[in-house]
């Protein structure tokens, strides 16, 4: 741990606050990377930038690299969208050492926090480079216009406090890190605050965005002082990572990490019934239907799960600890059986 190294975040919060961009991009060459359905909705808000517009489309490095490399020249960088555009974004910016200021048209993730660039290679997540935005617009008039489910799923990205500050404790038992113990006892009160006030996050208020913006804030700023995100990013996270590996599909990964808290509660034995209340009252669909992922996509990552985490050497957790069995994974399958809602939305 480093206490000295820190890091601080501008976030603008506001109605319309992303209209001060306009001003701060003008008469420079902006690179804005967005997807087509997002630049439909809003590309007319940036048209009188005339961006050099980058959809996405992977997060494989080698890809990126190719793309980079036929970029015309850019001031500066603005990453319109989810989690993809944020770390495409940043990316650019940073191999092309430019500024970048981040837009989310959705809570569903803390990418635009998340200073590392989260990239793929070799099926692997892999964080390359520092980015730390200029600024970051908290636009309420753009959030609340997204689907209500994209934003409640950004409290999956706060709810896994829950399994891993489980792991990062059996890893220190283990031996295998370090805890600190202000730093715990903080993130389980961010924890249980966020619990507590589900509502605002499921009604998507302003007070509801701002915590969860808050509590991204708090994990970036920690990870950047500490050197890792243990107590934010466990075994349900790395669930998500081998499924996505094993399935070659991106997916919204708020929802997918919702899944992930769930299942390596179980495997954790951690406070089940009670976790899987909380993340029902959030209101982020649990269920694989939901998300576009078959219960055999489920069943084949859980049994890859072990072996997967030991490969790609992820932090110890629950996956290192216990393996998985076919008894479990049938046991798992009941239980997000029981939880499938026919009205969530995918």
């Amino acid at each position: 741990m480093n206490p000295t190294r820190t890091i601080e975040y501008d976030v603008v919060y506001g109605h319309h606050c992303s209209e001060d961009l306009l001003d701060s991009a003008s008469n420079k060459r902006v690179l804005l990377v967005t997807d087509p359905q997002l630049w439909d909705k809003y590309g007319a808000k940036f048209a009188s930038l005339e961006p050099q517009v980058v959809m996405t489309k992977t997060m494989e490095s080698s890809t990126l690299e190719q793309e980079h490399a036929g970029l015309q020249p850019f001031d500066l960088t603005i990453g319109l969208g989810g989690g993809m555009a944020m770390d495409i974004a940043k990316y650019h910016a940073w191999k092309g050492d430019k500024p970048v200021y981040q837009v989310p048209t959705a809570i569903s993730v803390d990418a635009m926090f998340s200073y590392p660039i989260a990239l793929r290679i070799d099926g692997k997540v892999q964080y390359v480079g520092e980015m730390i935005p200029e600024k970051i617009y908290c636009d309420f008039s753009i959030l609340q216009s997204a689907p209500p489910v994209m934003n409640r799923s950004g409290v999956c990205d706060l709810l896994s406090c829950h399994t891993a500050l489980f792991d990062w404790k059996l890893a220190v038992a283990r031996g295998r890190s370090q805890m600190d113990d202000a730093l715990y006892e903080k993130t389980s009160k961010i924890l249980q605050d966020v619990k507590d006030r589900l509502q605002e996050v499921y009604d998507v208020t302003e007070k509801g965005l701002r915590m969860l913006m808050e509590g991204f804030r708090f994990v970036a700023v920690e990870n950047y002082r500490v050197g890792h995100c243990q107590y934010e990013e466990g075994s349900e996270h790395f669930f998500y990572y081998c499924l996505e590996a094993q399935t070659r599909k991106h997916y919204l990964h708020g929802k997918v990490i919702n899944l992930g808290i769930l299942l390596m509660s179980l495997l954790q034995e951690n406070e089940v019934e009670s976790i899987r209340s909380i993340l029902q009252r959030a209101g982020v669909p649990i269920h694989p239907d939901s998300m576009g992922i078959t219960y055999d996509d489920v069943r084949t990552a859980l049994r890859s799960c072990n072996q997967y985490v030991r490969e790609k050497g992820y932090s110890y957790s629950i996956l290192n600890e216990r393996q998985i069995t076919e008894d479990f994974i049938d046991y798992a399958l009941d239980v997000l059986r029981c939880d499938f809602d026919p009205t969530d939305q995918i």
